[in-house]
């Protein structure tokens, strides 16, 4: 029996970022002077309930769930934003909608400004290397990238137990993710494997794309395997030997899916 301290009084959260679309001309809309809030300072709607708010990011649109103890909060706080952000944009043009995908090509006339070119405010870190990641180069590509950023929290978080649970997310999710979203454009720009965020409450998970929150079902799917990567972490299920550690990293940085779908099977993810 193991004598490792359990995670307990699990939260789920995140911040998805999504594209802006003219569905008149199939071409991305920066999200600059269409939402209001900015990258650390949300706006607030008054009738968002708490803990909800949407920002730009680069040319992106972000939003903000609070953190969930449900399968079912967590899906209809996410449900919730992606209706707020489709309607609110429609009514600065009735064309325009939002995607939920991992990575889209911008016309040029759409990433003039400083924010576009913007990338990385903050600091993310890879757990394979614990170094931080390189920031991308804005100023040399038309192609952004969106991502599904995945908040865990939970009693008593301590660095250790957050780096462990890391690894197990990595197993439970991204590896999944690697089937399930079959865009390799993105990690030249950002998601590739262990990317995370240690936060006061847990962690930040940073590898997962917007193509894995589409739709509602992903949505409880995301939920799902992380609440299966918690329960493989408190009974020591895994062991992550580095050749074994090596391989997950290897299968989601390559985007392997016959590779990701033998781990599957082996290790019954899902």
């Amino acid at each position: 029996m193991s004598s490792k301290v359990k995670a307990s009084n699990i939260t789920l959260g995140a911040d998805p970022e999504c594209f802006i679309i003219n569905e008149e001309t199939n071409k991305v809309v920066s999200s600059i002077g269409i939402i209001p809030g900015e990258k650390g300072d949300p706006w607030r709607g008054d009738d968002m309930p708490k803990g909800y708010g949407i920002e730009i990011d680069n040319i992106l649109a972000e939003f903000n769930i609070p953190p969930a103890k449900s399968r079912e909060a967590f899906i209809e706080s996410m449900e919730f934003m992606k209706k707020y952000l489709d309607k609110y944009v429609k009514k600065v043009n009735p064309h325009y909608t939002i995607k939920c995908s991992a990575s889209e090509l911008v016309d040029w006339d759409q990433l003039q400004s400083d924010e576009a070119k913007l990338f990385g405010c903050s600091v993310d870190y890879n757990i394979y290397t614990g170094m931080p990641n390189e920031k991308p180069k804005g100023e040399t590509t038309n192609l952004r990238s969106a991502g599904c950023h995945i908040h865990c929290g939970y009693d008593n978080p301590n660095v250790d137990q957050s780096l462990e649970l890391l690894q197990y997310f990595e197993l439970y999710l991204g590896i999944p993710s690697v089937i399930k979203d079959t865009d390799m454009r993105r990690r030249t720009l950002y998601g590739k494997a262990g990317c995370f965020r240690l936060t006061a409450y847990g962690f930040e998970y940073r590898v997962l794309s917007s193509a894995m929150y589409a739709t509602p079902e992903l949505c409880g799917f995301i939920y799902d395997q992380s609440m299966k990567a918690i329960e493989a972490y408190n009974e020591d299920k895994i062991e992550f030997t580095d050749e074994f550690k090596a391989k997950i990293r290897e299968v989601i940085d390559s985007g392997n899916s016959e590779e990701a779908q033998k781990i599957v099977e082996q290790y019954n993810i899902y």
